[in-house]
C-alpha cells in the first residue's frame, strides 16, 4: 500500500507486489495521464475506457476526480485485476467497473456470438458479477505473451522467447466497446494499439491517452474520425516519437496540401502529380497553381484529375514561382503544407510518410531524402543519389524505428549550408505564419533558398524519414542551367537574409555566410562569360557590406580565400579601401548596388 498524489488528491493504492508494474504505472500517471488531462477540458459527464488498467493507477484517481464520468477498466491479468477491484472498493467508487477481459481486434475475433455479445455489452452498464461471468462465457480466449520477470508486461500474440511465456485470456473485440458510448480512451495494450484504434475509428472519442509499443499511424486519430480526438500517445523509448493531436481552434483542416507551381510544364506535370499521390491517402491533397502558362498544362491536369477531390487547379497571371507558391498557400486550409516544382518526380509514400512523421514529432518541419534524376532523352531517366547519402553526419545519425522505416535528426546548420531542398519538406502552417515566412515575390529565382534559410535558422534539428525520396529532375530547360541574369537574384536574396537577421537578432551569421560562399562559388562556375565579371564584383560588394554590418567574430573562420573566383579578393580590397573612412554599422546591410537588382542589370545589359 502506497500513497499516490494525482489530480490534486492523494490515494492509497494496493499493487500486486510487483515493483516493475508499480513503477511503470506511476511513471505514466505522472508523466502522461496527469499532464495531458491538465491541458484538456473534460465535459461534466461521460464514459471512459481504461484498457490495460493494471491495479488502477489511472482509473482510481480519474474516477475520484471526475465523479460525473463512468469508467470501465479492462485488466485480464488475475493478480492485477484483484488489486484493481480492491482499490475501487477501498475508495468507494461507484462510477468505476472492473472487467477481467483483454481487448483485441475484430479481425482476430471472427465467429463470436455477435448478437449475444452486443446484448451483454448494452446491459454491461448495470451488470453484476453474474452478468460479467456471462459475458466472459461468450468471449474467445486469445494468446498473449507475458514477461517472466516483469510480469506486468504483456503483449499481443504468442512470442517464442526465453523471457516470455504464453498466457490466454478472454478477449473482447474493440468494436463492441462502441455500445458503451465512450468519449475518453486510456490505452496500454503493447503492440495492439494500432489494431484497437482501427476498430475504434468510428467512435466519437474526444480524448486518447496512453503509451504505445508499436507504430500507430496518425490517420487513426486524424482521418475522418469522430470526436475531437485530442491525443497524447508517446512511443516507448525514443522521446522523438509521440502521436499527438489537440483541438484546432484555427479552423484548419487536418491534412497536407502540396502546392505545385506550374508554368508551361505540360511535359512533366502529370508525372509530378502522380508522384505526389502515389501511396498517399485522402489526407494528402494537391494544389496545382498555373502561373499564366501559355501551353495547355492546366487543361491536361483537369482532364486527368478532374474526378479526384484531392486535386485542385488554380490559375493566375504570371508572377513567378514565388508568387505561385504564395497563391497556392493562401488558397489552402490545411494544417501542413509543402511546395513542389512541376518538373520534379516525388517518390512513393513521400508525403504520406512525412505527414505521419510531422504528426508524431510535432516538428516545425520534417523531410525525406532526395535523388537527382537526369533526363537523358530517348535513354530515359538516370537516378543518382544525393550528396547527402554519403555524408558521415547522415550515415552516423542515431536512428529510431518509425513503422516499417526509421527516422533520425539532422542539425539545421548542416542543412542550411547545403543545396536548397525545400520541396522534400513538409511544414507546419502555424510555424510559417507565426514566423511570417513567405516567398519574396520580387525575386524570380533563388526564392527557394531564402525560404530554406528563414525556416532552418528558426529550428535546431529536423526530423528525417528514411527510405522515402524526392526526385529532383535535371533537364536543359531548367532556370538554374541558363546562366543568365537571374543568378543575380542570389545577391539580393542574401542581402534580405542579412537584413532580417539583424532585425530579428539571429545568433549564427557564420552559417548564413558559409551558405553564401557555397552559392557564389556554384554560380560563378556556371554563369555566362559576359555576366561573370559584374557578378563577382557585386558578390564582393555585398561581402564587404556584411563585414561592415556584422560583428567581427562572425568572420573569424571565414576568409576571402574560400571564394573560388580569383578576382574576388581584389574587389573586396578595393571596396574596403573605398569605405574605410566610414564606421561599421548595421545600416550597411540596407545598402545595395546595380548588381543586386536584376531588373537594373537587365536594363544595363540591353543598353550595352
Amino acid at each position: 500500500m502506497t500513497d499516490v498524489s494525482a489530480f490534486g488528491q492523494t490515494f492509497d493504492l494496493d499493487s500486486t507486489g510487483r515493483d516493475f508494474l508499480w513503477n511503470d504505472s506511476i511513471w505514466r500517471l505522472k508523466n502522461i495521464y496527469e499532464p495531458t488531462l491538465a491541458t484538456q477540458t473534460l465535459a461534466e459527464t461521460g464514459v471512459a475506457l481504461d484498457i490495460g488498467a493494471g491495479f488502477g493507477a489511472f482509473a482510481v484517481p480519474f474516477a475520484a476526480t471526475f465523479p460525473g464520468w463512468k469508467i470501465y477498466c479492462f485488466e485480464p491479468d488475475p493478480g492485477s485485476f484483484a488489486a484493481l477491484c480492491q482499490n475501487i472498493q477501498k475508495h468507494g467508487l461507484t462510477n468505476a467497473t472492473a472487467l477481467p477481459f483483454a481487448i483485441g481486434s475484430a479481425a482476430r475475433d471472427l465467429g463470436q456470438d455477435e448478437p449475444a455479445i452486443l446484448g451483454a455489452m448494452i446491459n454491461l452498464r448495470h451488470a453484476d458479477a453474474a452478468g460479467i461471468d456471462a459475458l466472459r462465457g461468450l468471449l474467445p480466449r486469445r494468446d498473449f505473451s507475458r514477461h517472466r520477470i516483469h510480469a506486468g508486461y504483456m503483449h499481443r500474440g504468442a512470442t517464442p522467447a526465453d523471457n516470455f511465456e504464453v498466457v490466454s485470456h478472454p478477449t473482447l473485440a474493440a468494436r463492441y466497446l462502441e455500445a458503451l458510448s465512450p468519449r475518453l480512451l486510456k490505452i496500454v495494450a503493447p503492440q495492439a494499439e494500432a489494431e484497437i484504434l482501427s476498430d475504434m475509428k468510428p467512435f466519437e472519442l474526444d480524448h486518447i491517452l496512453g503509451e504505445s509499443w508499436g507504430h500507430v499511424p496518425a490517420h487513426l486519430v486524424y482521418e475522418a474520425c469522430a470526436g475531437l480526438r485530442q491525443t497524447e500517445l508517446p512511443l516507448v523509448g525514443p522521446p522523438l516519437v509521440n502521436l499527438r493531436r489537440s483541438q484546432d481552434l484555427a479552423g484548419r483542416v487536418p491534412r497536407l496540401d502540396v502546392v505545385v507551381a506550374m508554368y508551361n510544364s505540360r511535359k512533366f506535370i502529370l508525372e509530378c502529380v502522380a508522384g505526389i499521390l502515389n501511396g498517399a491517402g485522402s489526407e494528402v491533397h494537391v494544389i496545382v497553381v498555373d502561373d499564366g502558362s501559355t501551353d495547355d498544362a492546366k487543361d491536361l491536369v483537369e482532364a486527368t484529375y478532374g474526378h479526384d477531390p484531392r486535386v485542385k487547379v488554380l490559375r493566375k497571371p504570371n508572377g513567378g514561382c514565388a508568387s505561385a507558391r504564395n497563391y497556392g498557400r493562401m488558397h489552402s486550409k490545411a494544417t501542413h503544407i509543402a511546395f513542389v516544382d512541376a518538373d520534379d518526380i516525388p517518390g512513393r509514400d513521400l508525403y504520406s510518410g512525412l505527414l505521419d512523421l510531422a504528426r508524431h514529432t510535432g516538428a516545425e518541419m520534417v523531410q525525406g531524402g532526395f535523388e537527382t534524376v537526369f533526363d537523358e532523352g530517348e535513354d530515359g531517366l538516370r537516378v543518382q543519389p544525393s550528396y547527402e547519402s554519403g555524408d558521415e553526419m547522415v550515415l552516423n545519425a542515431n536512428r529510431h524505428h518509425f513503422g516499417s522505416r526509421t527516422c533520425h535528426l539532422l542539425p539545421s546548420e548542416f542543412l542550411m549550408q547545403g543545396q536548397p531542398t525545400i520541396w522534400r519538406r513538409v511544414y507546419r502552417r502555424d510555424f510559417l505564419e507565426n514566423r511570417k515566412i513567405w516567398f519574396p515575390e520580387h525575386i524570380r529565382a533563388f526564392d527557394d533558398q531564402i525560404f530554406q534559410i528563414l525556416t532552418l535558422q528558426a529550428v535546431h534539428n529536423v526530423p528525417v524519414l528514411d527510405g522515402v525520396y524526392y526526385g529532383y529532375r535535371q533537364h536543359a530547360a531548367q532556370d538554374i542551367r541558363q546562366g543568365d541574369e537571374r543568378n543575380f537574384y542570389s545577391l539580393e536574396m542574401y542581402r534580405l537574409v542579412i537584413k532580417r537577421g539583424i532585425a530579428e537578432g539571429w545568433g549564427r551569421f557564420d552559417i548564413i555566410l558559409s551558405s553564401y560562399i557555397n552559392t557564389i562559388n556554384w554560380i560563378s562556375a556556371k554563369l555566362r562569360p559576359d555576366l561573370y565579371a559584374p557578378f563577382v564584383k557585386g558578390a564582393a560588394e555585398l561581402w564587404v557590406y556584411a563585414r561592415k554590418g556584422l560583428e567581427a567574430d562572425v568572420f573569424k573562420n571565414l576568409s576571402v580565400d574560400l571564394f573560388h573566383p580569383a578576382e574576388f579578393a581584389g574587389h573586396v580590397s578595393a571596396f574596403e579601401e573605398k569605405l574605410k573612412r566610414f564606421p561599421n554599422s548595421y545600416a550597411w546591410a540596407y545598402l545595395d548596388s546595380f548588381e543586386m537588382q536584376v531588373p537594373l542589370m537587365k536594363s544595363l545589359r540591353s543598353e550595352a
